[in-house]
């Protein structure tokens, strides 16, 4: 894995305007990065997009891609999400009893980043066997299927051991009821990256929210 120097804040196109897509991805261009949530209604409750949209939107903007699979059979979507272009891609240890050939097929599809995501009951010592494949670990802060959740200020705890266990090659980003009130002890746990949804997708100005996003996040930094 490598971690990287910048933070990341990846807007999640789910809390956009899902009537118009095209309309909301243009009004998004600059941004560094955009999270795209498959869920297939079995694995978590709501469903998402499928492949066809994931293909639409990749194949639309310029913004790199991150996907985040809240699916039951991960690994059927890892050639088709790779051969459409998208750059970092995660799937539930919970989903997959063989984690390894999960992250193996990712990187052999030529993913820039593969990684792993953790529900808020798994330990973050599950990780630890496939640390030498991991280069991001996400971490879900509110319980997937619940949106307007609060943040669950015990993942912090969560983000500083896996920052141990894992050393500082790996990323760990944090996802869910992530905003401008809690970002900086997200980042002083020793995060790299969020996903936001409502913190850019509420605000009047989706661009500058971001901006703002990643300027608090950087000066949070500075701290540590």
């Amino acid at each position: 894995g490598g971690g990287s120097d910048m933070f990341t804040v990846s807007p999640s196109i789910l809390s956009g305007n899902l009537l118009n897509l095209e309309r909301q991805l243009d009004a998004l261009a600059g941004l560094g990065n955009l999270h795209l949530d498959i869920d297939d209604g079995n694995f978590v409750r709501g469903i998402s997009f499928g492949m066809d949209t994931v293909r639409a939107i990749v194949d639309y903007t310029d913004i790199p891609t991150d996907v985040h699979l809240e699916v039951l059979n991960p690994c059927d979507y890892v050639e088709e999400l790779c051969r459409c272009g998208v750059k970092r891609l995660c799937a539930h240890i919970e989903a997959l009893p063989y984690p390894s050939l999960f992250l193996s097929a990712a990187r052999k599809g030529g993913a820039a980043a593969c990684g792993l995501a953790v529900n808020l009951k798994t330990p973050v010592a599950e990780l630890v066997p496939y640390a030498d494949q991991l280069d991001y670990v996400l971490f879900v802060s509110v319980e997937a299927d619940h949106d307007g959740l609060p943040f669950r200020p015990g993942v912090l705890d969560k983000v500083r051991e896996a920052r141990a266990l894992l050393g500082p090659g790996t990323d760990i980003w944090v996802d869910g009821g992530v905003n401008a009130g809690n970002l900086g002890r997200i980042v002083r746990a020793g995060a790299t990256g969020v996903v936001v949804g409502r913190a850019v997708f509420g605000a009047e100005d989706p661009v500058r929210a971001y901006r703002d996003l990643l300027e608090l996040a950087e000066a949070a930094g500075r701290e540590v």
